[in-house]
């Protein structure tokens, strides 16, 4: 087991002990905390989301954004054995829900038991309610089955009345994973679109356009990342790895020219 899947043991006495003193201080209010888990995971930063989910649940047990927020942290940080334990705890408390069985279903679908995240997928359909993130999870099950039908889910995520613009990052994260970069530059480019002066978009673009070969595109979208996020280390660090690729890849060509010419 896990550090990490240890300190989401929440129900242990130190930790009950820090929230209950947090709570008597009025600092770190579930609502607060559930803003900063956002946040966090809108930069990509997926440990703190997953510490904050962590101290939301200690606060207050029923918050089911939470439970889900977690679990999906912990896919994010390929940790997917252990985002299945959690997400079947919570589905104890909060039986057939939607999002839960969704959020399961990715993490059984990154395992690679494709029947079982078919199953909870269509379970989480089934219920009650509707949101992007159900259609988000359909779609990387379909996609990870090799199903065509994969790409009118994600569409559905990103048009449901409920989406915003991180809701693209969420699909292209997917597509991402699955190394479908040119589909997930479509996303994250509508994701751009939509809130142009958030770094973390950008950031994406600029790694799923890496992928694809375009060294150029990359470095103006790592370069964008940097402008609107000056204290951000991320896109510096992405800018000096692509450049020292570049200047291998430099050598390497000349290298090999020299070699036919001989």
């Amino acid at each position: 087991m896990s550090k990490r899947f240890t300190n989401l043991e929440f129900e242990s006495p130190r930790a009950e002990q820090r929230a209950t003193e947090q709570v008597r201080a009025g600092q770190d209010l579930p609502a607060t905390l559930l803003a900063r888990a956002r946040q966090a995971d809108e930069w990509g930063r997926f440990e703190e989301a997953l510490r904050l989910y962590t101290r939301a649940l200690g606060e207050d047990r029923a918050l089911v954004v939470a439970w889900v927020g977690q679990v999906q942290m912990l896919v994010q940080l390929d940790e997917c054995h252990e985002a299945r334990v959690w997400s079947e705890k919570a589905l104890q408390l909060f039986r057939n829900h939607g999002d839960l069985l969704a959020a399961e279903a990715q993490a059984v679908a990154r395992l690679r038991d494709l029947k079982t995240a078919r199953r909870l997928s269509d379970n989480a359909m089934q219920s009650a309610g509707d949101s992007p993130w159900r259609w988000v999870v359909r779609g990387e099950v379909l996609l990870a089955a090799g199903q065509r039908l994969a790409e009118s889910c994600f569409e559905k995520a990103v048009q449901s009345p409920a989406a915003d613009w991180f809701d693209h990052v969420v699909v292209a994260r997917v597509l991402q994973h699955y190394r479908r970069f040119a589909a997930a530059v479509r996303y994250v480019k509508q994701a751009v679109t939509l809130q142009p002066e958030h770094g973390y978009p950008w950031l994406l673009l600029g790694q799923c356009q890496v992928q694809l070969g375009l060294a150029s595109a990359a470095r103006d979208s790592f370069g964008h990342a940097a402008e609107l996020a000056p204290e951000w280390t991320e896109p510096r660090s992405a800018l000096d790895a692509l450049e020292r690729s570049s200047v291998l890849g430099g050598l390497l060509r000349r290298l090999l020219g020299w070699r036919r010419r001989s």
